[in-house]
């Protein structure tokens, strides 16, 4: 069971930045990558829910490309910028193009929110309380 591809044609529809410097090829490698990712991670819960339209296409398109610009609005990797004495932190990663999925992305790929995998009996919107130890480590 595999997941539908993404064309570099949808791009456009979900990000807005200049993708000029890029070559063709890049950009159908980094969003192949992604939905490879994406696979690994979530192929049968994603395959499934694409199936009984509860992702949609579009939604999912979406997250691909959402996934994969992460690499396209910031290829040299920049991850703090100060403007007073100009300076600027790089993040090796970033750089590198890693992908990568946020809390969000997992949300709308799986319906299910990370933090609910982790914890038993965890919903979203809820909290819960626990002990509390002042000065202590928990």
């Amino acid at each position: 069971m595999s997941l539908p591809d993404v064309k570099v044609d949808d791009i456009p529809k979900h990000y807005s930045g200049d993708l000029e410097d890029f070559e063709p090829a890049f950009l159908e490698g980094k969003l192949g990558e992604a939905v490879d990712m994406i696979h690994s991670r979530y192929g049968k819960i994603v395959a499934r829910r694409l199936e009984s339209g509860d992702l949609t296409t579009r939604l999912y398109t979406g997250v691909v490309v959402r996934v994969a610009s992460r690499v396209f609005s910031n290829p040299e990797g920049f991850k703090k910028e100060n403007e007073g004495g100009y300076g600027y932190e790089v993040n090796a990663a970033v750089g590198s193009g890693t992908l990568w999925l946020t809390d969000d992305d997992v949300l709308d790929l799986t319906g299910t929110h990370p933090d609910a995998r982790k914890r038993p009996g965890f919903k979203i919107g809820t909290a819960s309380i626990g002990q509390h130890r002042p000065g202590g480590r928990w």
